[in-house]
């Protein structure tokens, strides 16, 4: 487990939190957004592969909640195949929830990494990128890609 590792990742994971906190997504955040989309699964694979070190904080403390601005321009619901190796009909997404639990993933790690469990910090994000905040990533990369095309 690489202190410096969790290190970086938080900080990336702390600049995406703050960003969709502070800005209203528009044709011009647009871009910026995906770089830090692209940033974090990127780094997220890079991550090593760890076990839990200790038992994880507890999850039961409701998690904050961000709201998260767009302009009309960008739709923030979409269409998608759910499972591309499935012959099943198209489901909506939506990308306040990507983005949302996107985020609330990231806070689980990082409130580890505030304790000073590096390794559980580590669990959490590569856990959370393999389960559940990476297909969020992709999901919103091709909607906003889509967006930022039109």
């Amino acid at each position: 487990m690489s202190k410096n590792q969790a290190k970086e990742f938080y900080e990336q994971a702390d600049e995406y939190c703050r960003f969709i906190a502070e800005n209203v997504i528009a044709a011009d955040t647009v871009p910026s957004l995906m770089e830090l989309l692209m940033t974090l699964y990127i780094s997220a694979m890079n991550l090593p592969e760890t076990e839990p070190e200790t038992i994880a904080a507890s999850s039961s403390d409701i998690s904050e909640c961000v709201t998260i601005r767009f302009t009309e321009q960008i739709l923030t619901t979409y269409w998608e195949i759910f499972d591309p190796y499935a012959d099943e009909d198209p489901v909506c997404g939506d990308l306040i929830d990507d983005l949302s639990d996107i985020a609330a993933d990231l806070r689980d790690g990082m409130k580890e990494y505030e304790a000073g469990r590096f390794g559980n910090a580590i669990f959490e994000w590569k856990f959370g990128l393999n389960n559940h905040w990476g297909q969020h990533i992709v999901d919103a990369l091709r909607a906003l890609h889509a967006a930022r095309s039109r």
